[in-house]
C-alpha cells in the first residue's frame, strides 16, 4: 500500500509580540484572541504612538502570506 505524504513547511503562526516585516511597513501583534487580534502597523520599528487596530486572525494571516511578510522578532 502506497500512501502519499503531503507535508508542508510548518508556519510559525501568530503570537503576541511578534513583529512582521512587509515591503514598506512593519506589523506588530499586540493581543491575540481566539478569532481576532489587535495589531499595530508602523513605518519603522522605532515609531511610537500608533493606534491599535483589530482584524480577524485568518484575514491577517492571509494578508501576511500574500505580501510575503518575514518574521522579524519572535516573542
Amino acid at each position: 500500500m502506497i500512501t502519499k505524504s503531503n507535508h508542508k513547511q510548518s508556519s510559525p503562526g501568530l503570537a503576541k509580540g511578534q513583529v512582521w516585516k512587509l515591503k514598506n511597513a512593519y506589523i506588530q501583534i499586540v493581543e491575540l484572541g481566539h478569532r481576532l487580534l489587535h495589531y499595530r502597523m508602523m513605518d519603522s520599528l522605532r515609531q511610537r504612538g500608533v493606534r491599535t487596530q483589530i482584524s480577524g486572525i485568518d484575514v491577517m494571516w492571509g494578508y501576511l502570506r500574500s505580501r510575503h511578510a518575514e518574521l522579524v522578532r519572535k516573542m
